[in-house]
C-alpha cells in the first residue's frame, strides 16, 4: 500500500468516526426522538466544513458524496458510515500503517516528530527524516520487502533503537552512529 493510499485510507476512517461521534453527541444530548431526516440534517451540517479542510482534500469527493447520500430522499448516511466504520475496523495492519502506527508511538512517548527528508533543507535534531523514494520501494501489497532507514539527529539514538524494539510492529538496529554529532542511521526490519 502506497503512503499516499494509506493517508486516504486513514482519512476516510477518521472522517467516518468523527461523523458517527457528532451525531452521537447530538442525539444523547436531544431529550427527543431524532429521525433519519435529522440525524442526516446533523451529519450534512458537520460535513460541510470538512470540504474546505486542505488535509482532506484526497477524500473531497467521498464527502461530497455523503452530503448527497444525506440529501437523497429516504437516504441513511448513518448507516452507511457505521458499514465503513466496520470494513475499516475489520482490516489488518500491516505495511505502511504499522510504519504510521510506529511514528505515532515515538511522537507521543519521545515528542519525535517525524518529516520526509529535503535536500535542499537543514536537518533539525530531535526530527526522524525518512526517505520518500525509499518509503516507495519497501512496501509491496500488504507487505514490507526492504528495511526502511530512519535518519535522525539525536543524543538518544541508541535508546530509540529500544524502544522501536519493544513495539511489536518492528525490529531496529543501528546502521550508522557518529557520537560526536549524534547522527543516526537506523534500519528498521519488520518484527517476525
Amino acid at each position: 500500500m502506497a503512503i499516499k493510499d494509506f493517508e486516504y485510507y486513514h482519512n476516510l476512517h477518521t472522517l467516518a468516526t468523527n461523523s458517527l461521534l457528532h451525531l452521537l453527541n447530538h442525539v444523547a444530548s436531544s431529550t427527543r426522538f431524532v429521525p433519519t431526516p435529522a440525524r442526516n440534517s446533523i451529519l450534512v451540517t458537520y460535513l460541510k466544513p470538512k470540504l474546505k479542510e486542505k488535509l482532506l482534500n484526497n477524500i473531497k469527493k467521498d464527502i461530497k458524496l455523503m452530503i448527497k447520500t444525506a440529501r437523497t430522499r429516504g437516504a441513511n448516511l448513518e448507516i452507511k458510515l457505521y458499514q465503513l466504520n466496520d470494513k475499516a475496523n475489520q482490516c489488518t495492519m500491516a505495511g505502511a500503517e504499522n510504519l504510521y502506527s510506529l511514528l505515532v508511538h515515538l511522537n507521543n512517548e519521545r515528542g519525535l516528530e517525524s518529516r520526509l527528508f529535503d535536500e535542499t533543507k537543514e536537518t533539525e535534531e530531535n526530527i526522524i527524516y525518512l526517505l520518500e523514494e525509499h518509503l516507495e520501494h519497501c512496501f509491496e501489497g500488504q507487505n514490507q520487502i526492504a528495511p526502511i532507514s530512519l535518519l535522525t539527529q539525536l543524543s538518544s539514538a541508541p535508546e530509540l533503537i529500544e524502544e522501536i524494539n519493544i513495539t511489536p510492529w518492528f525490529y531496529a538496529e543501528m546502521k550508522e552512529w557518529n557520537e560526536n554529532t549524534h547522527q543516526a542511521h537506523i534500519l528498521v526490519h519488520p518484527a517476525k
